[in-house]
């Protein structure tokens, strides 16, 4: 690994052979993540470099989910189904007006306080190393805009795999280094905020630790996401730095055009659909 670039007082590293890139994290993760995706996390503190008003963003959250779902139809177009980093629960609201039988958990006591009361009972506090469930229970087990958060990464994809029936699917979304966004904006890049990100992938080191964890992949595809004007402000001020993007965001804010939603084509996310060997 050699220093690639400083943000947020953390390092990132890259691999010199396979181009992944790591933050430099030296906290006790289980410790950290109860600790800071909490209510700041989700209402814009900018000390956390993350949502906006998130709650208010359901729309375009489940509108984007909507999208993954459909290219998971294809594949498995119903079954049991769980989503692991679920938040507030909006993927298992969505995967259940799919048709499938949804279930979902995250670490976040704060999200899932905040989920609808139809799905609540289906949602449990856990990280990935926390999490119990029967071995062999699920068809499909997704992780969107989730992956990029776990510090053993293909730990815990071995022990999500586990809990997949044979031949069911992992669904990653995640960001892609090699896209031209990430090249074009470097530092910048909107996925390279630390300490909550902790790896970054390509399509090439993705694959090798899927394959590593039991899985290969059998779709990949590329997104745009539907954003708040607000959001997107937010994010250019609190991840990408952008001079003044913070005064226009309180205009924003003041006037009632932050709640206006954009359509982002930066094709930046990639997600890839992968079946369990055996």
């Amino acid at each position: 690994m050699e220093p690639y670039l400083t943000k947020n007082g953390y390092r990132i590293f890259r691999c010199g052979s396979c181009e992944l890139r790591m933050t430099e994290f030296a906290n006790h993760y289980e410790e950290f993540v109860r600790r800071f995706y909490q209510e700041g996390y989700f209402t814009g503190d900018p000390k956390y470099g993350a949502f906006t008003e998130y709650e208010k963003d359901k729309g375009n959250i489940i509108r984007n989910l909507s999208v993954i779902l459909k290219h998971l139809k294809f594949y498995k177009p119903g079954g049991t189904l769980l989503d692991a980093g679920c938040a507030m629960g909006y993927m298992v609201e969505a995967a259940l007006k799919a048709g499938y039988d949804a279930y979902g958990f995250d670490p976040s006591s704060y999200a899932l306080s905040r989920a609808d009361a139809s799905v609540r009972k289906r949602l449990k506090e856990h990280t990935v190393k926390s999490a119990v469930y029967p071995k062999n229970r699920f068809d499909v087990v997704t992780l969107t805009d989730v992956f990029e958060h776990l510090h053993e990464p293909r730990a815990d994809l071995v022990k999500l795999a586990s809990l997949l029936k044979p031949g069911g699917l992992v669904v990653i979304a995640t960001g892609n280094t090699d896209s031209l966004a990430a090249r074009l904006f470097g530092w910048r890049w909107t996925f390279y905020i630390p300490p909550q990100h902790l790896y970054f992938y390509n399509k090439s080191n993705l694959t090798q630790v899927l394959e590593m964890s039991g899985l290969t992949p059998v779709h990949w595809f590329s997104v745009g996401k539907w954003l708040s004007f607000g959001y997107i402000l937010h994010l250019a001020h609190v991840s990408s730095h952008v001079p003044g993007t913070d005064a226009v965001y309180r205009l924003a804010k003041r006037t009632g055009t932050d709640r206006i939603p954009l359509w982002v084509p930066l094709g930046d996310n990639i997600v890839v659909i992968a079946r369990k060997i055996g």
